[in-house]
């Protein structure tokens, strides 16, 4: 089983329900496994247990493509768009067969289609994996992690009855299907039966428009995107026919919540804690703006959590093939005494200032409830004399100047964790996941 042939199944269901919409272009879900197909005859010299890395233009090749893929016999890895020169490291690193381009031309019906192979030999895999997903790549190139059809599709009546995700679902999402988040959100859909609507477009206000035109009940964006859209619509509009959001990979600051139960005051907003290695992991439904960001709620249905030398160890069968369980991706944490996740931060983000150590996700969280600052992260920085030093980039409300910023964070940060350095920028930039691009702020 794969979902390709689940995509099958919903077709002889529903074949005339609206199964995905990118902008405007909308396809019913006959209509999708008809591109699918026609994208699979094109791809010449793909073998049943390659190892495939794939890179589309659109939202709707992406998929199409990968579901392609999976009708030949194929694993699909799809890869980010922003990777470039990573593509051949990723491709012989991880002894995979080749690359399949498709890209967009003039006539829409009619994509080019390309596949480069690399000549390596097929590599056996001790589980019936289907597909695979990339490493975040932050220490090196990008590890491929394999995944089988129950290790996402078995989850899935349990996380959809908490996101309220059925038949009648019409969720919109946003970005890359490389991002796991996205990729389990819009499969999710497809297991149910339901609508997923998107856009190749980072523009809010073309968002809003696709919110009011297809009554979308459901959203799944990262807090990033979250921000943007509540920014660009302040005191403008709202969606009160969205029942919930879900949201992850950043916690969410008291002004992010205000802003977001404004955008959506009929919304049940919940905020899980996953990672890709595995599936969901917590979640907590958000109903205070003065909740502690750090608490991230109960474990899933079916997932036990334990802390052992401070690091968040994880107990499930949903996983990506040959995780050893229990599995930590080296978040720090704890567990309160009502037996919800309280999250200290990646292993990874502490700076040692001279014998003081700084957690970087707590400034960045304490910097985020300083009045005048919309968005900052915190990055550790070489200092000749203490050896590590801290650095904030902020983005301010465009009312108030970058004196009266300097003067909030003095007055508004304990001394021990006052920034080395504050630069100011317009906006954060993000990488092709839609999470803030911190190489690019370095």
């Amino acid at each position: 089983m794969n979902y390709y042939d689940l995509l099958q199944q919903q077709v002889k269901t529903h074949p005339d329900k609206l199964f995905f919409v990118v902008d405007h272009a909308e396809y019913t879900y006959a209509a999708f496994q008809k591109l699918a197909d026609e994208l699979a005859d094109d791809m010449t010299g793909i073998r049943p247990g390659d190892d495939v890395l794939l890179l589309a233009d659109t939202p709707s090749l992406q998929l199409a493509a990968f579901l392609a893929l999976q009708h030949l016999g194929a694993r699909p890895i799809l890869a980010h768009k922003d990777m470039g020169a990573e593509l051949d490291d990723v491709q012989r690193e991880n002894d995979l067969q080749g690359l399949v381009q498709v890209t967009e031309t003039e006539n829409a019906d009619a994509p080019t289609v390309s596949f480069t192979p690399t000549n390596l030999p097929q590599q056996p895999h001790a589980e019936r994996d289907i597909l695979g997903v990339l490493s975040s790549g932050s220490t090196g190139t990008p590890k491929v992690m394999y995944r089988t059809y129950d290790s996402w599709a078995g989850f899935f009546p349990t996380q959809d009855e908490i996101f309220s995700v059925g038949e009648d679902t019409v969720m919109f999402l946003h970005g890359s299907l490389s991002f796991t988040g996205n990729t389990n959100s819009l499969l999710s859909v497809l297991y149910e039966g339901g609508t997923v609507v998107t856009s190749r477009h980072m523009r809010s206000h073309r968002w809003a428009k696709l919110l009011h035109q297809y009554d979308v009940n459901c959203i799944y964006l990262i807090p990033t995107k979250l921000v943007l859209l509540a920014e660009a619509l302040h005191g403008v509009d709202t969606f009160p026919g969205v029942c919930t959001l879900f949201t992850g990979s950043q916690l969410l600051t008291p002004p992010m919540i205000t802003d977001i139960m404004e955008l959506l005051p009929n919304a049940q907003l919940i905020l899980y804690y996953g990672a890709s290695e595995l599936n969901y992991i917590t979640y907590a439904i958000v109903d205070s703006p003065y909740r502690p960001p750090e608490n991230l709620g109960h474990p899933f249905p079916g997932v036990s959590i334990s802390i052992q030398d401070g690091l968040i160890y994880v107990d499930t069968q949903y996983h990506v093939s040959g995780a050893k369980i229990p599995f930590s991706v080296g978040d720090t944490g704890s567990i309160n005494e009502k037996g919800e996740l309280i999250f200290g931060g990646r292993t990874g983000a502490f700076v040692n200032r001279g014998g003081v150590k700084l957690n970087l996700l707590k400034l960045e969280t304490e910097l985020q409830s300083l009045p005048g600052i919309r968005e900052a992260v915190a990055l550790r920085i070489k200092d000749e004399t203490r050896g590590e030093g801290v650095e904030v980039f902020v983005v301010k409300e465009a009312d108030i100047p970058e004196a009266d910023v300097r003067m909030t964070i003095r007055h508004g940060l304990p001394n021990a964790e006052m920034p080395d350095k504050i630069t100011f920028v317009d906006e954060m930039p993000l990488n092709d996941c839609g999470k803030i691009d911190k190489e690019k702020l370095q």
